[in-house]
């Protein structure tokens, strides 16, 4: 550029170049430059800023120009025009200037590919950089996911560990408060046995929610498809909380549609714990109204289906600012210190990881204080060979249905069914209302053929409405069907002397519902079409096995609740500390069954049940043994040790804590030929035992002995104890002596041993010997016998009480004198 500016001038002199000086100036111009670009990009970091490389090189090419500039000044000769000739060895500048072009576009050349070659050699550079980076980030990552899954195992052997530390003393907690239940108690002792029981099992329900939760976060947790009846796991789930929701006064309601198929292939466990959980949360949360459980087809796809299901209560709701955070582990509505409502947090994480397991999504709606409503949908698929929904199904001749629910929902359900059946309902929410549509459609010459009464609603109010309607009724051929509570208030004779049609617990099952009206379309009589309510308090006769039992067990208390549980089966018990002892035992004596623990002392169950088989199958010929089950008894809840227990040869897997009735269906499972009819005493041998019994003459009526010791105690200000006794017994005594009489009318037969028990303690303790000796007699004629026998002595009661107050008068009256 400098040499091209210098042609362009026209001085009024001849210009030429010292070739030395202009040499020189063109290497100034280039050797600058070079270190210009060299400081801009050799000596530019990664990691730093670029602006003091990009001054500096601004720097060094500024003297590269000026050097330049300078240089080829010095090497410009000028001459006047008369002096032209005499120099000959300085160049044109036409010439000089083509030689410096050349050079300039030649320098330029070279910068150009400097610069593009620095700045690839930058990225290179660079990329090499976020290579390396990547790659220490991905060292680290796959070091953080081994730690992580080393975390995890120990978190799983962590948790196995303690499942089966506390389930091992939690199981002796739950037996034993179960087998002290099964004696005779009075009602305090009872109820504290009842708090034990309860508080054991909530313990256990917490155990079991943190050990699904970490096998969802570990991913071991798989679903095991089999076919399934979805309209038998909502009956379950609402008989499983419908006494519950009646202690608490609230209605549990189910409405399935009439299109879901009849049976549907999938895991049927997972789908309940996940209802069990909703409406268990419902439960907790709603203090009055009900809770409705509904059900439907929300896409159907051919041979998968997508189902609704919903559960909504009337609860205190949820704020808008906790509706994201309810689903979230270890989070709760209400976290405070205060909070009126327990629990671990755990219920709806693990639901919403059930639900997406299921390939559904789970959501909520609600608004404080107005009640909140769970969704979710579960995908599964259709059973080839069940039969296809009963849409459309209908009552062949056209009942005239009177509704009385006192719920409105329960109401608006049981409608939707009734129309759907073809039959068209009048419905009322109370008695009156019922009364006055029942004598109107009498008076229109249209009676009513059916009244479906809500017993559980209206209390007595309903009994009298029932017992009105039959009256009416009976001429006209009208059927009563009752809807009953399983703690109804009203008597359950009460109930029973309406002589219904049918009486089904609330909610009714639709099927049941359907079959007593086509029953009663077809002119049957109602005996065994729909089941009647059982007695809240009656208690089914335990099975019975004659069998001898091996329970190997290392822990004293799991020992005896086994074998208590056992024994009172009927089965003959023989123990043993460890598994080296079982093995003994099986070696030399006969057994039916082994309950066998899993780990021991000396030799665990594993070992044990490995040597059991090595045993059985060195025998030949008719003295080999045959393979005698072995069930294991564990309180690990995890797969891997039942897939143990089944590998070293046991049969079955037991989890503790475990109760009579799975014990029960144990022994069904495997020794279903040594079961026997359940052990209850005839009433031939009832009335031995009564004439075994010492005749009350022959009793004294008041033990002296005790009444002496009662007198040599001085209560509070010198005051006499025994005349506050004797006060409270004849206060207390009567009305024990009532409810024992009015139970055995009832046929309540646990109610009465319990009120004959209560009578013998406090007649005992004041002396009242043939009081207590009589109800002795009727506490154990009741518990072994049932009610028949007990009948006879409740007259004798009453003399032997009255006697009693007598003698306790006159001692009374002779301690005044």
């Amino acid at each position: 550029m400098h040499y091209s500016g210098m042609a362009s001038m026209q001085p009024e002199a001849l210009l030429r170049y010292d070739p030395a000086w202009a040499g020189l100036s063109v290497v100034v111009a280039v050797a600058l430059a070079l270190v210009s670009l060299s400081i801009r990009y050799r000596f530019r970091r990664p990691d730093t800023s670029s602006i003091p490389a990009t001054f500096i090189a601004a720097a060094v090419m500024g003297c590269a120009v000026a050097g330049m500039h300078y240089a080829a000044m010095r090497a410009a000769l000028f001459y006047p025009l008369p002096s032209i000739l005499k120099l000959q060895m300085a160049l044109p500048p036409t010439t000089l200037a083509v030689v410096i072009t050349i050079f300039t576009v030649l320098i330029a050349s070279i910068a150009l590919v400097a610069s593009f070659a620095g700045r690839q050699a930058e990225l290179a550079l660079s990329l090499r950089a976020e290579i390396a980076e990547r790659e220490r980030g991905e060292a680290e990552l796959i070091k953080a996911r081994h730690q992580a899954e080393e975390a995890n195992v120990a978190k799983s052997q962590f948790l196995a560990t303690m499942s089966h530390e506390i389930r091992t003393p939690l199981n002796g907690v739950i037996g034993m408060a179960n087998l002290l239940a099964s004696t005779p108690l009075n009602q305090r002792q009872a109820q504290l046995v009842d708090n034990l029981g309860r508080s054991g099992r909530i313990l256990l329900a917490l155990i079991n929610d943190i050990l699904d939760f970490s096998r969802i976060e570990a991913h071991e947790l798989e679903l095991f498809e089999a076919p399934f009846d979805p309209r038998e796991v909502i009956a379950e789930v609402s008989d499983l909380f419908a006494e519950q929701c009646g202690a608490k006064g609230l209605d549990l309601i189910y409405a399935v549609a009439e299109d879901v198929p009849l049976q549907l292939m999938g895991d049927s466990v997972r789908l309940r714990q996940v209802l069990i959980n909703l409406v268990g949360n419902a439960m907790k949360f709603t203090e009055r109204g009900e809770i409705l459980i509904e059900v439907a087809i929300a896409k159907d796809a051919g041979d998968e289906l997508m189902m609704a299901f919903s559960v909504e209560d009337t609860g205190i709701g949820l704020a808008a600012d906790k509706l994201d955070q309810i689903f979230e582990p270890f989070r709760q509505a209400d976290a405070s210190m205060t909070r009126s409502h327990g629990g671990s947090g755990l219920g709806l994480a693990i639901t919403r990881r059930l639900v997406e397991l299921q390939g559904g999504e789970i959501a909520v709606e609600s608004r404080l204080g107005n009640g909140s409503r769970f969704h979710f949908t579960a995908r599964f698929r259709r059973v080839a060979s069940a039969e296809p929904p009963r849409v459309g199904r209908h009552i062949e001749r056209p009942l005239r249905t009177l509704l009385v629910d006192t719920n409105a929902v329960s109401a608006r359900v049981t409608r939707e069914y009734l129309l759907n059946w073809k039959t068209e309902p009048t419905v009322v929410n109370n008695a009156p209302k019922a009364m006055a549509a029942w004598e109107k459609a009498k008076a229109a010459q249209a009676p009513f053929d059916v009244a479906i009464i809500d017993i559980k609603g209206l209390g007595a109010s309903g009994i009298d409405l029932a017992r009105t309607v039959r009256a009416e009724g009976q001429q006209a051929g009208a059927e009563i069907i009752l809807l009953v509570g399983t703690n109804n208030l009203a008597e359950e004779n009460d109930i029973e002397a309406l002589h219904a049609f049918a009486t089904l617990t609330k909610p009714a099952r639709p099927s049941a519902l359907f079959d007593s009206l086509v029953s009663i379309a077809a002119g049957a009589d109602g005996k065994g079409v729909a089941p009647l309510v059982m007695r809240r308090n009656s208690r089914a006769a335990a099975p019975s096995f004659d069998a001898r039992v091996l329970v190997v067990e290392d822990n004293a208390v799991n020992q005896e609740v086994a074998t208590g549980i056992l024994e009172n089966m009927g089965c003959r018990v023989v123990t043993a500390a460890n598994g080296k002892c079982a093995v003994d035992r099986f070696t030399r004596e006969t057994f039916d069954l082994i309950l066998m623990d899993c780990e021991m002392p000396v030799m665990d169950g594993f070992e044990a049940a490995r040597q059991i088989r090595e045993i059985e199958a060195g025998g030949t010929g008719t003295d080999a043994p045959q393979r005698l089950p072995i069930v294991a008894l564990t309180a690990h809840a995890l797969a891997e040790i039942r897939e143990t227990c089944l590998r070293s040869g046991m049969d079955d897997f037991l989890v503790k804590p475990f109760d009579e009735r799975q014990i029960g269906e144990m022994l069904r499972r495997w020794i279903p030929s040594h079961e026997q009819a359940p052990r209850e005493k005839s009433c031939a041998q009832a009335e031995e035992q009564i004439a075994a019994f010492e005749p009350a003459g022959s009793v004294t009526v008041i033990d002296l002995a005790a009444i002496d010791k009662i007198r040599g105690i001085h209560g509070n200000n010198n005051t006499s104890l025994f005349e506050r006794v004797v006060s409270q017994f004849a206060d207390t005594a009567p009305s024990l002596a009532a409810a024992i009489r009015t139970q055995c009318d009832a046929g309540d037969t646990e109610a009465l041993w319990r009120a004959a028990h209560s009578l013998k303690s406090s007649a005992a303790a004041l002396g009242a010997r043939r009081v207590s000796e009589r109800c002795a007699q009727i506490e154990s004629l009741a518990r072994e016998a049932g009610i028949i026998p007990v009948r006879g002595l409740i007259d004798a009661l009453d003399a032997d009480l009255v006697a009693a107050q007598s003698g306790l008068r006159e001692l009374l009256g002779a301690e005044h004198v």
